[in-house]
């Protein structure tokens, strides 16, 4: 099962002739959306950042609201959260979706701004590969990321929506993150190939891709 990243919360999973395209993006957001055709697009957050779905070809079904569903044999979970704290005048709503394919459980966060309640928790479950936010300015920091990643434990963690070259959104810098996290080793590479026999058993590991655009 491979894994590649298209840039800021966009990425396509794929095994065999099955493909998964996380929150496609508008190109007025500075970055250049590559041509991928999917089976299923998720939608986490209504804008021009995530919620692009008809850039992706193949006719796709397109999740965008909490629930449960399954098709083509993997099953999807919507989990209703915030992108926003409740100290702001108005909370905007965030879709978290975990995604067990293949027997490898992935979570792809969105754009969430808060920690995660003891019951989304409970909903997301255990997690093998997680997608998590790290811009500041658009999702949690790289402080309040590594707390949300210490409650969910993932055994591969992959960051996402932090500052590119080209993006024209405020967001803060991949170093940060990997700093905050002191994490070691984590040269970009191209894609990223899971395999459940090869997940680490005891610590996470972050996995650092390259936007293959």
């Amino acid at each position: 099962m491979e894994i590649k990243f298209h840039g800021h919360a966009c990425f396509s999973i794929k095994d065999g002739k099955t493909v998964i395209v996380t929150d496609p993006y508008d190109e007025s957001i500075g970055l250049k959306m590559p041509k991928l055709t999917a089976n299923v697009v998720t939608i986490s957050f209504d804008s021009k950042a995530h919620s692009a779905k008809d850039v992706v070809d193949g006719n796709p079904m397109v999740l965008n609201w909490p629930g449960e569903y399954e098709t083509l044999g993997v099953h999807f979970k919507g989990i209703h959260s915030f992108h926003n704290t409740k100290e702001d005048k108005e909370q905007l709503e965030n879709v978290i979706f975990t995604i067990n394919f293949n027997g490898i459980r992935f979570c792809h966060l969105g754009a969430q701004g808060t920690k995660l309640t003891p019951e989304q928790l409970e909903q997301v479950g255990d997690v093998d590969v997680l997608f998590v936010p790290a811009g500041k300015t658009e999702s949690v920091d790289a402080k309040k990321a590594k707390e949300i990643i210490e409650q969910i434990e993932p055994r591969i963690i992959i960051p996402m929506t932090y500052h590119t070259e080209g993006s024209n959104r405020n967001l803060a810098s991949l170093e940060e993150f990997l700093s905050v996290m002191a994490a070691k080793n984590t040269e970009p590479v191209d894609s990223f190939v899971v395999k459940k026999s090869e997940l680490p058993e005891d610590n996470s590991k972050v996995v650092v891709l390259e936007s293959a655009n």
